[in-house]
Parts: C-alpha cells; structure tokens; sequence
C-alpha cells in the first residue's frame, strides 16, 4: 500500500537506511528518520515496508506436546476431566511418561493443551434481556443467611435473631430452629429488562405456595417506598420447580392474572441469574449490615421496611445504559423510562387478589348433603348424592368452603357442619377490661427509623406511568354468581312461572343490568310474583 505524501525515492531511501541499521540500533534509526521527514515512528515501518509474514519458532522442548497429548487421554477417564498436574503424576506412576514431566510447569502444559485445541470448551452463556419493563419477571424463594426465628411477638409479628458462628451440627443451614421449626423466607423478583429488584421476608416452615404468592402479590401491588416504582401484572414469570409452580392454587391465580409461567430446570443458575445473583450478594450484604446495628434481635416489621429502603438504594445504582447527557441511567430511571416501549399498558394488580387464593379437591356430596375435605365436615342443603369440585381459601382459611358443580358451573357456599346445641346458654356481662379494649383506640404517634431520608425533592417530577385500570378477577370462591343467563331465568322461572315470551324478553334485560347474582335474581322473582295484575294462571307479566 502506498504512503500519500512519500515518493518513491524516498521511501526507498527509508528502505536502505533501516536495513543499514546495525542489529539492536533499528529503533533509533527509525525515529531519527521520523524527525527528519516529519512523519511518525510507525509511519517509517509503513514506508519500509520491511514487514512480512512472521516465521513460527519451533518449540524449545518438543517433548511437552507428546507428555501434554498422554495426560489429556488419561485425565478423560474421569466422568469429568481430572486436573492436568494430576493426570501426569498418574502417567508417571504407571510408566507412560518419564519422571522428567513432573518438572514441567503445570501453565506450560496447560497453555501446551490449549494451543493444541485439546482444553475443555469454554462454557457458552447467553446474555438475558427483554424487550419493555415487566415483560419478563424472575421469582425466585430463598431462606435467610444470618436470621433465626425466635418467637411470636404480637399482632402477627415475629421476634428474629441475627446468628454470627451457629452450631452446625443442628437446625437447617447451619442454624438452630426453635421447637415451632419455623424459618424466615425470602421471596424476591428481578424485572429482566431493567435490572430493578425487590424482595420481601415472610416466616414459615419452609418455601410455601402462599407464603411466595403473598409475598409476590405484595411487591406487584405498589406501594412501595419513594423510589421504587416497580408494580403491575407481568406478562411472563420465570420461575424454577419451586412453590410458586408446584401448587395448582398458585398457577390458578397467575392463569386467571393471565400470567403465563415459564418454568426452568432445577439449579439452572444462568436462566435464574437475575434473582440467583442477589441471593449470593445483594441480600448477603444486607444481612451482613444487620450486625452493625449493635443488637442481636429485631422484629420482623422492622426488618422489611430496611429491606425495602436497602432495594431502593440498590434501584438509584447507575445501570449499564448510558444517557445522552454522559450520565449513566439508574435501574428504577430505565424502568419508567422504558415503559412506554411497552405494546399495551402495564396493568395494574386487581385488589385483594389473595382472598382468592384456593385449593381445589374432589369431593363427593353424601345422600344427606355433607360433604368431607380434611377431616372436616361441611353441610350442603340442597345438594346430595353428587361429585362436587370444592374450593378452599388459602390465604384467610375460613370457616366455609364453596362447592361447584361441574356439569352447570352451579356454585354452593357450604358452612362447617355443626350438631344442634342442646338447650341455651346466658351470656355474662362483659368485664371493664373488655369494654375499654372494645372501645376506639387513640392515635398512637411513632416514628419510623427506616422511613425515607428526607431529603430534598427532585426538581424534575417524574410522570405516572401510562397504565391499564385493573381487569375484573374470577373469583372461584364467590358462591352468590350464577354461571350464565340460562341458569338465571331457569331460577326466575323456579319462583315465577308462567312469564310471557315480552315479560322473559325484559326480565333478560333487567338481569343483565343488575349481574349474575342468585341473591338479585330471586330478589327480582319475588318482586314479579307479588305483583298485581298476575292471574291464577301465573301469565301477564
């Protein structure tokens, strides 16, 4: 390739001069040229071009490649490749290689095998992303490093114990378990295309379905401190075997969220890396901060709140995008500014979506219309002799369960079936002690240690994310709805018969003003039979 600005004269002249150099001066030759021609160092070796196609020295001991080729064989007979420095002591041992090889440095034999193309295959990973915030959602359950559960403290709280050097030898991971053998759980969630996190503590027994549902209903719901703008229905969670996948009522709720889960292989901690890395890191430098508190015990509504402060600093951390002011974007910045990449509004969480948390059982309906789930006894009125789909809430575990009918979608709510009491019993009069707790409690103030750090407010306010209003849940526990208009005037018709085809036609209307309700339709019914002007006959209308 031709120099523009340098003749053919001259670059010989560079050519004769470089090559005149004695050997170790050709540096200094080439940059008093540079300063006499007014050129770079590099721009000397271009006019030259004294360059050519480099000559490959041969290895100073030959011998390395055969001893190399012999240990990779017998190191290949373990279902993983045994280390290479003790493949040679083996072939040493068994006479394949001389005792020489033991000298050789282990990195030579290794660079050795990695030139004759014989080193394992590196591992391939592939880089996860999504396209908009809340398009995919990691889920993943954990239990706590460093906290124990020690016991109740009132009001659904819990007493915890922060643990330096525990003894191994009881308790579940390296912890001492008290005799309610009940652990504190860690359910978190990573927003695949921004990075952001959340996570919360629950106390159970072990990794539960309604524990991680609560737990996650909890972090889509909102609410969150100042900060932390993560919410909204995902369109996909991604999840391993765990609770979250295992429970049928767990996948009702995510199929009736229209939700759809993808669930991974066991361990599969580069699908999973999203949530699998907080857990070594994240989450271990927040417990680990714990102990700076100077205390060994705190509660456990005092230590989701520092969780949630914890995540929110996380969420302020720069992300790998970079802004077009220089800045580095920070994780809850992609969030809300990448949503509007999103094809569809995010849709909010229906409220309360717990309470329809519920477990389906077979059951079959006795001729005297009780039904058997448990151990317990429920009391159908009306139903008897029968195969019945019941439901059992979760999440409140009432005192009654709802029955359908699989043939009609026919829905009953059946309460705990109790034997007739036999005579009656007065009441006492309430205590002073029970009448002044029955009273209205005054506002009590407190102070919130974890709360926000006051700060000043930003001078750019950031504005609400565009969203969805939140979609009319299924509730399979909601016995009073009727499962379609045909059953609706079947029990119109059941009260009051003989309507005619006009009287049917605006009836159909009202019903369809007033809901699928058994409780309005049979009011309705009632208020059509007592009505004037309806002969013996039943007609009019």
């Amino acid at each position: 390739m031709r120099r523009r600005g340098l003749s053919d004269a001259v670059r010989a002249a560079l050519r004769e001069a470089l090559e005149a150099a004695p050997r170790g001066r050709r540096t200094a030759e080439a940059e008093r040229l540079a300063a006499a021609y007014g050129i770079s160092r590099s721009a000397v070796y271009a006019a030259a071009a004294l360059g050519g196609p480099k000559r490959r020295r041969g290895r100073a001991r030959p011998e390395l490649e055969e001893w190399t080729r012999t240990a990779v064989r017998r190191s290949h007979l373990a279902p993983e490749p045994a280390p290479l420095d003790i493949a040679v002591r083996a072939c040493v041992a068994a006479g394949e290689l001389p005792p020489e090889a033991l000298a050789a440095p282990v990195a030579t034999l290794r660079r050795v095998r990695r030139e004759l193309g014989l080193a394992p295959a590196p591992r391939r990973t592939h880089r996860l992303s999504a396209d908009w915030p809340m398009q995919v959602l990691l889920v993943d359950g954990s239990t706590s490093q460093h906290l124990t559960v020690v016991e109740p403290a009132g009001d659904g709280d819990w007493m915890l114990r922060l643990h330096r050097a525990p003894n191994k030898a009881r308790g579940y991971k390296n912890k001492p378990l008290a005799a309610h053998r009940l652990r504190l759980q860690v359910v978190g969630v990573w927003d695949r295309c921004s990075g952001l996190w959340l996570a919360r503590y629950h106390v159970a027994r072990g990794e539960g379905a309604v524990g991680v549902a609560e737990a996650l209903c909890w972090m889509l719901a909102g609410g969150h401190p100042a900060g932390m703008p993560l919410r909204g229905v995902p369109d996909e969670v991604w999840s391993d075997n765990g609770a979250l996948v295992r429970s049928g009522a767990t996948r009702d709720l995510l199929a009736r969220l229209d939700v759809r889960v993808d669930r991974g292989p066991p361990y599969a901690k580069a699908r999973q890396g999203g949530v699998e890395r907080p857990w070594r890191t994240q989450w271990e430098r927040f417990e680990r901060s714990l102990f700076l508190l100077g205390r060994e015990t705190l509660l456990l509504t005092e230590l989701n709140p520092c969780l949630a402060r914890f995540a929110v600093e996380e969420a302020r951390r720069g992300a790998r995008t970079p802004r077009a002011d220089g800045r580095r974007w920070s994780r809850a910045e992609c969030w809300t500014g990448l949503l509007s990449r999103r094809p569809t509004p995010l849709r909010e969480l229906p409220a309360d979506p717990m309470r329809t948390l519920a477990r389906t059982e077979w059951r079959r309906i006795d001729r005297n219309g009780i039904v058997r789930v448990d151990g317990r006894e429920y009391e159908c009125a009306d139903w008897h002799d029968r195969w019945v789909a019941v439901r059992l809430a979760l999440a409140d575990g009432g005192d009654a369960v709802v029955v359908e009918d699989p043939a009609t979608g026919e829905r009953r709510r059946c309460p705990a079936w109790r034997p007739r009491p036999h005579g009656e019993f007065a009441g006492t009069a309430a205590t002073p002690l029970e009448r002044l707790l029955a009273e209205d409690a005054p506002a009590w103030p407190g102070a919130d240690v974890w709360g926000p750090d006051g700060g000043a407010a930003p001078n750019v306010v950031p504005l609400p994310p565009r969203t969805a209003p939140a979609a009319a849940l299924d509730d399979p526990l909601d016995a009073d709805a009727l499962p379609s208009m045909d059953a609706a005037l079947r029990l119109l018709a059941s009260i009051c018969p003989g309507l005619s085809p006009a009287a049917v036609e605006a009836v159909r209307g009202e019903i369809g003003r007033i809901g699928l309700s058994r409780a309005a339709v049979e009011s309705l019914a009632r208020e059509l039979a007592a009505a004037p002007g309806r002969g013996a006959e039943g007609g009019g209308g």
